[in-house]
């Protein structure tokens, strides 16, 4: 009810503002303190007197606000004086005290409101409402601790957000370290509770300690307070029915006060931006993932461009049926064997796919033509030279183009990029403007990821470094999003059980879509499906480079980052930390861990050492009897036996092999990170020489590698290896990820994967 009458409340004060204000504009601090006031939060008491009202009869109610020392505040009212104090809007007053004094403290205060807003004037300060005598509320200022900063805010891709931080002055000073950002979808007040008593920094608020011997604040007041205002951002946001959108609403301070939390300043603004609401047809995808026919526009009948390469990848496509495979060329009969015509409107039918290879200013027409003519069920759009060129005017034709085209009857169709490398659709197609001979896609045991990029060079090194381990079941660069999101793609992929595990790199939202990327999360999640992501723009440089393939700025990192890992997204923070989730994901799969208790061993102290400084999460194991007893036989005497087990040097191939398999069959352990420095004399680590400098083979029954995969393959826990040395080891690693178990160079990075692949994700957080 109270979130009902704060919404009226909002409208109501939109309604005033519309007739002379723009689309956007501020809430003046009385108007703040009635919102607040409707949602049940508390403020300072205050007496406004409007611009030109008469001063003398408002300060002598005014002035009844002041407390027995005379202490009240003074303020300047105005929507658009955002910072009272650098304008002298702000001032303390002492008024004569005690109830002979009450004429006398009422004419004071009139003589300093004129005072103010005279000075205002002159300092030519615009925008002037008027002026506000607010009760001096006691608090211990600038003191950490004593005043919070509470924060509505609408992300333009994730929707609302509530923030939490040190408030007053300190803000600035503690920065980002000392605030907590509370997706407000599906927040409550234990899931805030247990946030601000486990920060750092702003437990100070909440718990007591070496300066509170009883917390400034109760706990529970605190979340009530922030989940009200999620609960009026979810309500009053871009994506609600209504016609306004509350974009903020700051509350800086509100502070410990002598009844409890209490607003001492607040600004809002309000907007009547909303969500786009059109939905494109989905439906559309699977033709887009799984042609039967296609047709090239851009292609040289002479030599290889980019629109020549795809035809020649697109003739081996095993999803087109044959004679389906067509080019529209002005003069050509045919070229790389595929039948030319003309142009989009002589083609015999509709083609499942189109891909353009054309310069951005003849493909807007070439899209035209392809949804006029209803030619393409799926459009691949490669070139760039659109928004992220400066022509935001080529990309909004073609996306009124689609919405026309979708939304006649039956449809019109879907659109990737622009600015896209194109799709990789494995066992079916490759629009990848490069020849095959460049990247070959080649098979390995991770055959389960789907991976969508807004960089085409990112999937382009992704598949080149991971040839032979991991042939992702889709390969999509989705560009600058002029018609399908990143969003649509998993809502795809969701429901496909060739594939566990979603990643995706991300530069930037369309506005509203970080909010359906979040549904598309919580359903994959449900479904048993793991989503990463890498979301770039980190910086206010890495977003301005960002913008450079997407239509709209990266939005800001704390919120989306705070929005994707509350719906259970593994948010990597490196490119090195995401190839290491999906490698450990992509390839674990099928070995769900029952717990987080691991077991470790090495043949390297250092490593027994750093590891354990890198569990993340993860609890070392309590090995049984029966493990002990193998370590006791296979060990040399000096060996560490605790995990995790240090083998030290000295262990051969069967040693350690037998110790592994010790580990993995212990019930105490849920799962293993296995180590071995391959460069130990005692072990068969390097395949066989021709020349016979040595007597290894990795390729034996006795080498270590085969070893270590037995004693794996026997057990179903999940299991990571990690081999730290140099190239002459590289067949050493291929003999494990040829196996599908992930490899690491690093033991830290290995733990830090193995941590997230257990971590229990039962629903979201």
């Amino acid at each position: 009810m109270r979130v009902r009458a704060a919404v009226e409340l909002l409208a109501g004060q939109a309604a005033r503002m519309a007739p002379q204000s723009p689309a956007t504009f501020h809430l003046n601090e009385p108007e703040v303190y009635a919102l607040l006031a409707a949602l049940g939060l508390r403020h300072g008491a205050c007496a406004v007197a409007a611009a030109g009202a008469d001063l003398a009869a408002w300060a002598r109610d005014a002035a009844l606000l002041a407390d027995r020392d005379g202490r009240l505040v003074l303020k300047l009212v105005g929507r658009d004086i955002l910072h009272k104090t650098e304008a002298g809007g702000v001032r303390l007053l002492r008024l004569t005290a005690g109830d002979a004094g009450v004429a006398e403290a009422a004419a004071e205060l009139a003589r300093a409101a004129e005072t103010m807003l005279a000075g205002a004037r002159a300092a030519g300060v615009t925008g002037i409402e008027g002026v506000m005598a607010a009760a001096f509320v006691p608090h211990q200022a600038n003191r950490p601790g004593c005043e919070v900063l509470l924060t509505l805010r609408q992300d333009p891709a994730f929707g609302p957000c509530v923030v939490v931080g040190i408030g007053g002055t300190l803000t600035e000073w503690h920065g980002a370290g000392a605030t907590l950002v509370l997706p407000a979808v599906g927040l409550d007040a234990a899931r805030v509770e247990t946030a601000l008593l486990g920060h750092p920094r702003l437990a100070l608020l909440v718990k007591p300690s070496r300066l509170y011997s009883e917390p400034p604040l109760a706990v529970a007041e605190l979340a009530a307070a922030a989940v009200a205002l999620a609960d009026l951002g979810q309500a009053a946001g871009p994506g609600s029915p209504g016609e306004w959108t509350l974009e903020e609403l700051e509350i800086n301070p509100a502070v410990a006060g002598p009844l409890g939390l209490t607003a001492l300043d607040g600004v809002a603004r309000v907007s009547q931006r909303k969500w786009p609401g059109r939905q494109r047809p989905l439906a559309r995808v699977k033709a887009l993932m799984d042609p039967r026919s296609a047709v090239v526009l851009g292609v040289s009948a002479k030599g290889r461009n980019p629109g020549r390469i795809i035809v020649d990848n697109l003739a081996r496509a095993r999803s087109l049926a044959p004679g389906r495979l067509y080019v529209v060329h002005p003069a050509a009969e045919s070229i790389g064997g595929a039948p030319c015509f003309r142009d989009v409107a002589s083609l015999p039918d509709r083609c499942d796919l189109a891909v353009i290879a054309l310069p951005a200013q003849e493909a807007v027409g070439a899209v035209r033509e392809l949804v006029e003519h209803d030619r393409a069920q799926a459009i691949i759009l490669n070139p760039g030279g659109f928004a992220e060129a400066g022509r935001g005017d080529l990309a909004a034709e073609i996306e009124s183009v689609l919405a026309a085209g979708q939304d006649r009857a039956g449809g019109g169709p879907v659109l990737v990029g622009g600015n896209c490398l194109g799709i990789v659709s494995r066992d079916r197609y490759n629009t990848f403007f490069l020849p095959e001979y460049k990247l070959p896609f080649r098979s390995g045991p991770g055959r389960n990821l789907a991976l969508v990029s807004q960089s085409g060079a990112y999937l382009v090194t992704f598949t080149s470094n991971f040839d032979g381990v991991i042939e992702p079941r889709c390969s999509i660069s989705f560009g600058n999003q002029m018609d399908l999101t990143v969003s649509d793609f998993l809502a795809h992929y969701i429901d496909e059980p060739e594939v566990d595990v979603f990643a995706c790199y991300v530069e930037g939202f369309r506005d509203g879509d970080g909010a359906r990327f979040l549904e598309q999360a919580r359903r994959a999640r449900a479904r048993g499906m793991r989503v990463v992501m890498f979301k770039a723009g980190r910086t206010a440089l890495g977003a301005q480079a960002a913008a450079s393939h997407t239509a709209s700025l990266a939005g800001d990192y704390a919120v989306a980052r705070a929005c994707l890992e509350e719906a259970g997204v593994d948010v990597a923070g490196s490119l090195d930390e995401f190839e290491d989730l999906i490698r450990t994901f992509t390839l674990l799969a099928g070995r769900p861990a029952a717990g987080n208790r691991v077991g470790i061993i090495s043949n390297a102290g250092f490593e027994c050492s750093t590891v354990t400084d890198e569990l993340a999460g993860l609890r070392l194991a309590d090995l049984d009897d029966a493990a002990r007893a193998v370590l006791d036989g296979a060990l040399p005497p000096f060996a560490h036996r605790l995990n995790p087990v240090d083998a030290t040097p000295m262990a051969d191939s069967k040693a350690f092999a037998d110790c592994c398999a010790a580990i993995l069959t212990c019930p105490g352990v849920d799962t293993a990170l296995l180590s071995a420095v391959p460069v130990t004399g005692a072990m068969d680590t390097l395949p066989a020489d021709p020349a016979g400098t040595h007597p290894e083979d990795i390729a034996g029954p006795g080498s270590l590698p085969a070893l270590m995969l037995k004693a794996i393959e026997a057990s179903a826990k999940p299991v990571v290896v990690v081999v730290d040395s140099g190239d002459l080891y590289q067949p050493l690693r291929r003999c494990f990820e040829a196996a599908g178990v992930p490899v690491f160079r690093k033991v830290d990075r290995a733990a830090r994967a193995l941590a997230a692949f257990c971590r229990s994700r039962e629903g979201v957080r």
